[in-house]
């Protein structure tokens, strides 16, 4: 992969290529709306002036849970309407909606008494029954998986405590993912225009358990305890009442995860007896409970509303201060932001604390029951409700349509480190009323911060929260609201999905997928012949080694790869010539410190670097600049001198793909620590007019910084473009060497000798790009490309960058002939050449297929080394983004693969960026790093390094991509090609 850089500085300036690295920042470059500096506002008054704690303490401590019909969530209501009043909102009130019964907890006890006496703990599950006194029965482990297996347990049930889950293990405790809510495999996609809804996984649940508690109830049952599955007698809560707040069928309550445990032991052995008493109280008659309200009216476009909320109720064994005091106290704490700032959004911004959410929704239902003829006017909706932890992104519950204006809104917000924004569904927060209405509704994927254990249970207090996490969530509300309801126009809405009759339902049957069908044999194949993969890139990495554009070894390399390719039985394998001023060799590269003391020196040259014409001393002259006049200093301090490029900053390694920040690079490369995101163009043309410089002013030679430590060189072209000589001798140099010169530097002058040894061929080398192809049996003028690119540099052998990819969509085509396919488009296979230098393979082939470029779908390249493919980047084609959620989600399905949902943001150096440039709906593949900083055009890219099943994956993943491309009914949706392109 390309990142050519000059020095660590410039490191990821260089790495990009002319594409960029923005998400966010991408889709609002001209901020026009005027977001910025409103939002700067909003994050300072809510950093420095903050209420949202001691409001939450308050609604903690002072009013305690908050029960759904209780008269502590009605006290909540009114303290939280007051709050609104005193900060200065309008139309403040509480909207009631009734529930039939409320419920009050009281005691709960039992005890193990057969075959050993011990106390359990437990509590009653919402809306449970009392039983009839104290209760003694055997228990009985319920274990029908559907309702054809209740016959097994007809006349064995009166009187038995049932128990019906098996409990998973408890210690040692699986490690606390904290991002598990956002890195996880991409859902099903949403059904297509004309099909059904895809069901809520709620729905589902919850006619299980209708069905077994009727069953129960039949059969006579005394009680059910479920399993808490929470550790250290951390307890679990839910109701039994349902939607509708009844009475539930049968005594229910949670027990301990220990406490189950030793029932699920004790039964293996033989009976177990318990006795179980449970005293609850019901209300005789409905109850009144409330949304509460409150308004900031839009100035321009009133009646038009953005709404922020959360859910003020909570369960009852704890304090309900993170499920969801804090989701409550963010919404109040942007209220109150947006209110003193004063800000005089467009559109009315509406805040609303929902009740009965617990209990499945139900308030936020009822809600959107009473506003349904205001719906229209409602343009989006976003709800805070996982917790105390840190929203990371937003949820966006398939509304593709409002992706990219999603990604404009929170394009300011950059201070807070944003993930990308993800489509994922989530049916269990009071965002799904108004989605399933069809408003927009969104939802804040979160940190997980310890909710696991304090969701629903009596750790969920005041001391769980994280102050920090809860302010930052309180930003992101009140920032996503007012630059929502300044847009130009409302959210775009999606259509409401196909809902059919259950009758109707019932005769459309699932119809046979032969495109899902023909993917599951090609993941197969290919690890079926991961031995042949093996065996291709052993040969290229050891047989012909490293592969430099214009050698002989890539030109065996290139030979070599067509006739694979044609073995296959591939059609049209050829080579595709292109041309380069001049093929380069390397010689040696030595240095070494000569005064004030001696110290060798480990230096490669720089690519396509001129000799020194044997070796030069002179003074070694440290220059360190941000901007073109900081080199006027060194006016007349440079002839005859050694140049050290920069002085090495603290650099940090790469962190997961998937959590890099959207508007940062997510490459897998060391990089300066805390270095602000600068213009590519801008710094590329600073490096020339730096190198003139140096040249006017007689520098001898220059050294470059490699990023990487531990005598890791790092390799580019220096100060050559267009493979023509560099315009002055220069070498990378070991980073250890660079620091100590620095510091040798601080303390004195320095001496030092370098002798720098290349060839240039002295006239055009002919090179090639390796082309062949499926042909498509509907559409053959239409195509379909995987690429990687063949050529590498020359400190190892290529390996990993890019050996790796090369063989992949070797391995992928492989796959696909022994498949059988017969696309409909045609797929085709290309290994560029040149990509290490500029992209330039790809470019000349993008320039000789100018014609056909229309009739390009798509293009992925693999080309990240050796780490599995996690998904893929679309560089902001927002057109595409639905459609190729269908095309990668039977990768996400696999297990073994498990792809996650494909991203949007932008990002440069491989050979898909020439095709995005031109239009073509152009992807690359987001891998793992796996080692790829220290390997990248370093010594150790070499076979030792590739991960052998991740690369397997990777191909798997190009020969899905590539079939399912070829096989859908259009071409891939274009981006509007940028003016400077067209």
């Amino acid at each position: 992969m390309r990142f050519n850089r000059v020095a660590v500085w410039s490191c990821v300036m260089m790495l990009t290529g002319v594409a960029g690295l923005r998400g966010f920042a991408a889709a609002a470059e001209d901020d026009t709306n005027g977001f910025t500096a409103a939002d700067a506002q909003i994050l300072s008054e809510v950093r420095e002036h903050s209420q949202a704690m001691q409001n939450l303490e308050y609604l903690s401590d002072n009013i305690g849970a908050r029960l759904t019909g209780s008269a502590q969530l009605k006290q909540a209501n009114d303290w939280t309407a007051e709050q609104m009043k005193k900060y200065g909102l309008v139309n403040v009130h509480l909207e009631p909606w009734t529930i039939a019964h409320s419920w009050t907890r009281g005691t709960a006890t039992a005890r193990i008494v057969v075959p050993a006496e011990h106390l359990l703990t437990i509590a009653a599950a919402g809306w449970s029954p009392s039983t009839a006194g104290v209760v003694r029965g055997p228990v009985v482990y319920f274990d029908a998986k559907t309702k054809a297996d209740f016959d097994r347990f007809h006349g064995k049930l009166r009187g038995a405590v049932v128990i019906y889950q098996e409990p998973s293990l408890l210690s040692p405790p699986k490690p606390e993912d904290v991002n598990e809510e956002y890195v996880r495999a991409m859902q099903a996609p949403p059904p297509m225009k004309g099909q059904p809804a895809t069901p809520s996984p709620f729905a589902a649940f919850v006619e299980v358990a209708r069905a077994r508690n009727d069953f129960f109830k039949q059969e006579g049952v005394a009680a059910v305890l479920r399993d808490s599955n929470k550790p250290h007698g951390l307890l679990n809560m839910t109701g039994v009442g349902g939607e509708k707040f009844d009475i539930g069928a049968i005594p229910s309550a949670f027990i301990t995860g220990e406490g189950y445990r030793m029932l699920w032991r004790m039964l293996k052995h033989g009976p177990v007896t318990i006795e179980i008493e449970m005293r609850n109280t019901l209300s005789d008659k409905p109850v009144e409970v409330y949304n509460t309200v409150g308004e900031i009216r839009g100035s321009e476009k009133p009646d038009e509303v953005v709404i922020l909320g959360a859910h003020l109720d909570s369960w009852d064994l704890g304090t309900g201060s993170t499920d969801n005091g804090t989701g409550s106290m963010a919404v109040l704490e942007a209220a109150r932001t947006l209110a003193k700032l004063n800000l005089r959004p467009k559109r009315t911004i509406r805040f609303v604390l929902f009740t009965g959410e617990e209990e499945g929704l139900v308030g936020s239902k009822r809600y959107v029951e009473a506003h349904k003829n205001d719906l229209e006017k409602i343009s989006g909706v976003l709800v805070h409700d996982t917790g105390t932890g840190r929203v990371l992104t937003l949820g966006l519950h398939d509304n593709y349509q409002d992706r990219e204006i999603v990604d404009q809104v929170l394009a300011p917000l950059k201070e807070l480190k944003l993930l990308e924004p993800s489509m994922t569904r989530s049916f269990g927060t009071d965002h799904a009323s108004f989605d399933d209405a069809g408003v927009p509704g969104f939802f804040c994927i979160q940190n997980m911060a310890e909710y696991s254990k304090t969701h629903h249970s009596q750790s969920d207090t005041f001391d769980k929260v994280w102050k920090d996490d809860l302010n930052q969530g309180a930003q992101v509300l009140a920032a996503w609201a007012y630059n929502t309801a300044q847009l130009p126009s409302m959210l775009t809405r999606r259509p409401l999905p196909y809902q059919p009759s259950e009758a109707v339902a019932k005769t459309e049957a699932v119809q046979p997928d032969p495109v899902a069908e023909m993917d599951a044999k090609l993941i197969a194949q290919v690890k079926t012949d991961e031995g042949q993969l093996q065996t291709d890139l052993s040969y290229l990495a050891d047989r012909i080694g490293p592969r430099l554009t214009g050698t002989q070894e890539l030109d065996q390399a290139s030979h070599w790869t067509m006739e694979q390719f044609k073995a296959l039985g591939l059609e049209n394998a050829h080579l595709e010539p292109w041309t380069i001023a001049n093929s380069w060799t390397r010689g040696a590269a030595t240095g070494k410190v000569i005064a004030p003391t001696d110290h060798v020196l480990t230096l490669a040259a720089a690519g396509w670097s001129p000799s020194t014409n044997g070796p030069v001393r002179g003074a070694v002259v440290g220059v360190g600049v941000q901007k073109l006049d900081d080199l006027q200093k060194y006016r007349g301090k440079l002839k005859g001198a050694i140049v050290l490029l920069d002085r090495p900053g603290e650099t940090e390694g790469p962190s997961n793909p998937m959590l890099t920040p959207y508007d940062e690079s997510n490459l897998p490369l060391d990089h300066p620590k805390n270095m602000a995101l600068l213009d590519f163009r801008g710094r590329r043309q600073m490096m020339a007019d730096e190198a003139k410089f140096l040249k006017e002013e007689g520098a001898a030679a220059v050294l470059l910084v490699s990023e990487k430590w531990y005598g890791l060189l790092n390799m580019g072209t220096g100060f050559s473009r267009e493979y023509q000589p560099g315009i002055l001798p220069a070498a990378y140099m070991a980073r250890e060497n660079a620091t100590l010169l620095w510091r040798l530097l601080d303390a004195g002058p320095v001496e030092a000798e370098v002798n720098i040894v290349a060839n240039f061929s002295g006239k055009p080398v002919t090179v090639y790009n390796t082309v062949a192809e499926i042909r498509g049996s509907e559409k053959p003028d239409e195509v379909v490309i995987i690429g990687g690119h063949l050529d590498s540099w020359d400190l190892g052998t290529g390996a990993t960058d890019n050996g790796t990819g090369s063989m992949a969509v070797l391995a992928a085509a492989r796959a696909l002939v022994k498949s059988g396919v017969k696309p409909k488009r045609t797929i085709r296979f290309v290994l560029f050449t040149g990509e290490e230098q500029g992209l330039n393979g790809s470019k000349a082939y993008v320039a000789a297929h100018k014609d056909e470029l229309g009739k390009i779908s798509g293009v992925l390249v693999h080309d990240t080394g050796s780490g599995r493919v996690l998904t893929i980047g679309l560089m902001h084609n927002y057109a595409a983004r639905e459609t190729m959620d269908r095309v990668l989600y039977p990768l996400a399905k696999e297990k073994s693969i498990g792809l996650a949902e494909p991203s949007l943001r932008s990002e440069g150096g491989s050979d898909h960026v020439p095709f995005a440039d031109a239009g073509v709906p152009a992807s690359w593949c987001i891998q793992e790093v796996a080692n790829y900083e220290k390997d990248h055009h370093s010594q150790t890219d070499t076979l030792d390094r590739v991960k052998w099943d991740d690369l397997a994956e990777g191909a798997q993943v190009l020969a899905v991509y590539a079939y399912n491309v070829a096989q859908l009914p259009e071409m891939l949706p274009r981006k509007p090609v940028k003016a400077s392109n067209k």
